[in-house]
């Protein structure tokens, strides 16, 4: 088991045979793909996974992965700190031919015979679990046309006016 000092290189494969968990921090810093969210380099990262083999012998890795984004709101545009979570449960396969033979029920993860990174998984599940829009509950921002009327549109067409027109003709 190996608990804080998270491994940068694994071989899933033996993990699994062996049973091993790994549970530790990062920091969002740590994942490359996710630098760009700048005001959240420094949230921690929080993993907790369990290799090892189901009741079918296939190969799987199991846990989880948080940690919080600051993204920016859908609605005012200002910051917003969202928690991501992902639920991580992967089959282990070495190629396409395996990963169509799995179970439905089962995700695969393509691994070779060069040792895993680590933080290419976590990236892949975080990326996966953030929200599609980032929203406040309340916006801290006065928003335009808040008030839940529907804006008029002054001098805006009406296309069916025209048709109203012609069917008052017609009488």
């Amino acid at each position: 088991m190996f608990s804080g000092q998270l491994p940068q290189f694994l071989d899933p494969r033996k993990y699994a045979d062996q049973g091993r968990v790994v549970e530790g921090r990062l920091t969002v810093s740590d994942l490359p793909r996710l630098q760009d969210y700048r005001e959240s380099l420094d949230q921690p990262v929080v993993i907790s996974l369990a290799f090892g083999r189901d009741e079918e012998g296939h190969r799987r890795i199991e846990g989880e992965v948080s940690t919080q984004l600051v993204l920016p709101c859908q609605r005012c545009l200002e910051p917003v700190v969202c928690d991501v979570h992902a639920t991580i449960d992967v089959a282990l396969v070495r190629n396409e031919d395996q990963a169509k033979a799995l179970p439905q029920r089962l995700d695969p993860w393509l691994v070779g015979d060069d040792p895993m990174v680590l933080t290419d998984l976590l990236e892949e599940e975080l990326l996966l679990a953030m929200p599609l829009v980032a929203l406040h509950d309340s916006c801290p921002t006065v928003l335009p046309h808040e008030s839940g009327k529907p804006e008029k549109q002054e001098n805006a067409d009406n296309p069916f006016a025209v048709l109203a027109k012609l069917k008052g003709q017609g009488k």
